[in-house]
């Protein structure tokens, strides 16, 4: 049934505001998968990857609670390149199995389709699993000033993390289509809607042409 999809992969940098488009698509209809979600999911307690980050990363990487210190691992990787290399070696492949796993699952309504935020999509590899690719962009000061609160870091902090990802300018290049976040919801939502009956209708054409 998966191969029947529409598979759209949601992408952008750190703060961009994919979570926004996703919840966009969502209230059109769309299945909606986040991977940032499917991580969190895969190193939970118990799982083989949280097995191996602890292995690898000690026990200074786990909270009380036994579940693992998510936000002292990303402060960790960013002045550490070969760290990061590490953490990624273990977590990339399972988190890319348990996403096409949850798309072939997925509950399908009227829409046949699925709409799902990778934030390195690009730095991994990933548009083979996709038929669409969306880039979410924003300014870079508010990208910043985003990931600051959200993350609860300072400015230098935000900065270096985005210095880490692939550049804006870089993924607009190889997107099928961009979706500007210029912070007004509202306005946000339409771009989103307007697209997807795009994307739907160049889909519609490519297969009565097949007929």
């Amino acid at each position: 049934m998966v191969n029947s999809i529409l598979k759209i992969g949601v992408t952008g940098s750190a703060g961009s505001g994919k979570s926004l488009v996703c919840s966009a698509f969502k209230r059109l209809g769309l299945e909606t998968l986040d991977c940032d979600q499917i991580a969190r999911q895969v190193v939970e307690p118990g799982q083989g990857a949280y097995n191996k980050v602890v292995s690898v990363f000690g026990p200074e990487v786990v909270r009380e609670d036994q579940t693992l210190d998510r936000a002292g691992l990303r402060k960790m990787i960013v002045s550490r390149p070969e760290l990061r290399k590490q953490l990624e070696d273990i977590l990339h492949p399972v988190i890319i199995k348990e996403m096409v796993g949850q798309m072939e699952t997925a509950g399908y309504g009227a829409e046949q389709a699925c709409a799902v935020e990778v934030p390195l999509l690009f730095e991994l590899g990933m548009e083979r699993y996709f038929d669409v690719i969306i880039v979410v962009t924003a300014e870079d000061d508010r990208l910043a000033e985003r990931i600051s609160v959200r993350d609860g870091v300072d400015r230098g902090s935000a900065e270096k993390m985005l210095a880490l990802q692939m550049s804006q300018d870089e993924k607009i290049k190889r997107a099928d289509h961009v979706i500007p976040n210029r912070g007004n919801i509202n306005a946000l939502f339409s771009a989103v809607s307007l697209l997807y009956k795009k994307i739907k209708d160049s889909k519609n054409q490519r297969l009565t042409k097949k007929r």
